[in-house]
């Protein structure tokens, strides 16, 4: 299955370190990520892409918008791909245990998260429509276990997906770009509701659109991870 990831061409050290990192993985597709720092912004709301109230900054747009484009290639080319992120870390057997999860999955799935972020919360069905359950990390231990983790065989489970953040890499089939295209468009400011956090949060991201839709399509979550993110806020491009 094809992988693309992104990143900027402006941080060509993200892309060694990203490459280095997954070597053990091979044929991705470099995406050159949209600079948000370089975009026209009324031109963005224009099109459509984006409310003219949208509180999203610069590098949210951009990557939002790289993700967008990245969607639109898989729905015209009916096939599924991988996408990930520059900040990726991908188990050493991630392509044998990702075909074989997707083999698994209903033929009419959407997306599948192989990641997310390790500073807060993943719920998800423990039992389809039965077990609602929350998964709290430790950041701090995934970011150490990282190196170990690209030597790692992960054994792993599809779960049906709720809500969690971050999208540092996933599956997405054309049945799935098209919705979230349908979904995710125009970028929009609007407060989500999170039971495992108690509390809503405005939207400031389009891995946080994502949230208000996973529980409506055929999402899936897996368990163990087939891939780690360090999840750096202080070298993040979504600011």
């Amino acid at each position: 299955m094809h992988k693309y990831f992104i990143s900027l061409e402006r941080t060509p050290e993200r892309t060694e370190r990203f490459l280095k990192s997954n070597s053990h993985i091979a044929d991705f597709e470099w995406m050159p990520g949209l600079d948000g720092k370089t975009l026209d912004r009324n031109a963005i709301i224009s099109k459509g892409l984006m409310k003219a109230d949208c509180g999203f900054k610069a590098g949210a747009i951009g990557s939002g918008l790289t993700h967008i484009k990245l969607w639109a290639q898989i729905a015209q080319s009916g096939k599924p791909a991988h996408i990930f992120e520059d900040d990726a870390f991908l188990c050493r057997n991630f392509e044998q245990e990702s075909d074989r999860i997707i083999a698994s999955l209903p033929h009419d799935w959407d997306i599948i998260l192989w990641g997310n972020n390790y500073d807060s919360i993943l719920e998800f069905e423990l039992l389809p429509g039965i077990t609602q359950c929350i998964a709290v990390f430790n950041q701090d231990t995934v970011r150490k276990g990282i190196p170990q983790y690209l030597n790692m065989d992960v054994s792993s489970a599809a779960f049906r997906l709720t809500q969690t953040f971050g999208i540092c890499g996933y599956a997405l089939s054309p049945k799935g770009a098209k919705r979230l295209l349908e979904l995710c468009l125009p970028f929009q400011s609007v407060d989500v509701f999170y039971p495992g956090l108690g509390r809503a949060l405005t939207t400031s991201s389009v891995d946080h659109l994502m949230n208000i839709h996973y529980r409506h399509i055929k999402a899936y979550t897996a368990l163990p991870p087939l891939c780690l993110t360090d999840n750096d806020v202080a070298r993040s491009l979504n600011t």
